[in-house]
């Protein structure tokens, strides 16, 4: 009787298999509950303090959820503000229209539901961007790729003052995240529809359409029609609740926020605050001339890096959140909490360096300046929006955008032309292939030296 014969090794393999597997599952462990742990305490560091009026906690939701009253009782929801600093309700009427179902339910059954949906989309965007980018293989950098992303953003200090305003942000994040991953999916009309959402959602996403004048911008025509048939939902919606002069309204209020007397993180609001008396911040001294310098410096600088990622960019996704922290820095009113929606860029780098799996290479350099970026971000002091506070330090988020994102540009510029020097490298490897699935037939991943 014979014996079939067992390659020699194969126990050794099917164990190192097995252990090999053991360790995954024990990462993804850990990732999944420290997602569970980091959720649980940002919605418990905020359910407590339930909006009372628009000086208090959450008082972002709170304009929000009275602005659904209004509504409701066939009101408009722009005819109440509070002072000069533009406090009022200077949104479309999506956001009032979406809390209205929910009203009987009370402010503070509301504002927990409202918590839990917010984390809910920080974790869905997540996934989307690690859908689009993610480590070459399915082995131990995915778990670690998703431990680093879901750190990232539920334990930033601007998340931190989103979630304590109350805002809209994390689902901004989420059309947006969305937005690139349908283009990468070959549906531009869906990406198109999602971006305009998030425009819908809080006007000044309507900005980012700036990527559509990218060079060799994928099905420009058809994602830009979508994205303007779309974000005509939110005139709509003001006609058919107020008529003529309700859109008038959003029209009035949408110019307006442009303009109000808040702390501005943009190459605008960071010069006021440093050279002249804003009341914002102490300034470092005053002079006007001094001031207007410094903003065309900055200005340019902005503008030039964002000329820079529309004429070339090796990666669509890499290009599109570059953008977004382009438009950052130039928008007139520019919160410091804003800058959650950069985090990707982060991501991406990170994604890229664990793809490559070479300590040694700039890939890896330029993951490491963002995480850098990260952690400057970290003290609370950045965020100390009081007339006392030292301009220098409510500025500092501004600085750090603007460092970052042309760290991100350029970076993005010189593994292109690294590649191009060695024909053994490449500089989008991660994009390649992805996260959930295998390598794109029309880009063939190449592994870096």
């Amino acid at each position: 009787m014979f014996h079939q014969s067992r390659p020699i090794g194969t126990d050794q393999e099917m164990t190192s298999t097995g252990k090999s597997r053991a360790v995954i599952a024990g990462l993804w462990a850990l990732a999944v509950l420290g997602t569970l742990a980091l959720s649980y305490e940002r919605y418990h560091s905020n359910a407590w303090a339930v909006p009372g009026d628009f000086r208090s906690r959450g008082d972002d939701f709170w304009i929000f959820y009275h602005a659904s009253h209004l509504v409701a009782s066939g009101l408009n929801p722009y005819h109440f503000g509070f002072g000069t600093r533009g406090d009022g309700y200077v949104y479309s009427p999506l956001i009032a229209l979406v809390l209205w179902p929910f009203l009987h339910l009370g402010i503070s059954t509301v504002w927990h539901l409202w918590l839990i949906a917010s984390i809910a989309s920080l974790v869905l965007a997540v996934l989307l961007v690690m859908k689009a980018e993610g480590p070459l293989e399915r082995d131990w950098r995915r778990p670690v790729l998703f431990g680093i992303m879901i750190g990232s953003i539920l334990r930033f200090m601007p998340t931190t003052v989103n979630f304590n305003n109350g805002n809209t942000d994390a689902f901004v994040l989420v059309f947006l995240a969305a937005s690139v991953l349908a283009s990468e999916r070959g549906r531009s009309a869906t990406s198109g529809a999602l971006l305009a959402f998030g425009g819908i959602v809080k006007t000044w996403p309507w900005a980012v359409a700036l990527i559509f004048l990218r060079r060799d911008f994928p099905r420009r025509w058809r994602t830009l029609i979508a994205f303007l048939l779309t974000s005509l939902i939110a005139p709509i919606l003001a006609l058919i609740l107020g008529g003529p002069s309700e859109l008038a309204s959003l029209i009035r209020v949408t110019v307006s926020a442009s303009s109000q007397r808040l702390v501005s993180c943009s190459v605008w609001g960071a010069p006021q605050a440093l050279f002249s008396k804003s009341g914002f911040a102490q300034p470092l001294f005053v002079s006007a001339p001094l001031r207007w310098i410094t903003t065309l410096i900055l200005a340019t600088w902005a503008i030039s890096i964002l000329v820079r990622c529309l004429r070339w960019s090796d990666s669509t996704r890499l290009s599109f959140w570059n953008v977004v922290g382009c438009v950052l820095l130039l928008l007139p009113v520019s919160h410091a909490d804003y800058t959650l929606l950069i985090v990707p860029i982060l991501w991406i780098w990170v994604a890229r360096a664990l793809a490559l799996n070479t300590p040694r290479s700039p890939t890896t350099y330029f993951a490491g300046a963002m995480c850098l970026w990260w952690v400057v971000l970290f003290p609370t002091s950045f965020f100390n929006w009081l007339p006392s506070a030292w301009s220098v330090d409510v500025e500092i988020p501004f600085f750090a955008n603007l460092l970052a994102v042309t760290i991100s540009v350029l970076g993005d510029h010189y593994v292109h032309r690294e590649s191009v020097d060695s024909p053994s490298t490449t500089p989008d490897i991660v994009g390649r292939k992805r996260l959930f699935g295998s390598t794109s037939p029309r880009q063939p991943a190449i592994t870096e030296a």
